[in-house]
């Protein structure tokens, strides 16, 4: 099975980037396991679906991805 990555921005409102919030992604066959951002705020996260995928940071549905892709989120 192939294995693709997505790169996931994290951001707060107020523009600082979290490091070590859990990222992870919902698509229709299911969700990835967790991957935590780095120090600017960043995941890059492996599955092996593509297509819609939901976001969830710390648990929470903050967006959509066409994955493989990259995106930007706002918690």
């Amino acid at each position: 099975m192939a294995t693709y990555y997505s790169k996931i921005h994290v951001q707060y409102k107020d523009g600082s980037k979290p490091k070590g919030a859990k990222v992870s992604l919902g698509f229709s066959t299911g969700v990835t396991k967790n991957f935590f951002t780095d120090r600017n705020g960043t995941a890059v996260v492996a599955h092996a679906s593509r297509g819609t995928a939901k976001v969830f940071v710390r648990g929470r549905n903050v967006g959509t991805l066409r994955a493989p892709g990259e995106t930007v989120v706002f918690i």
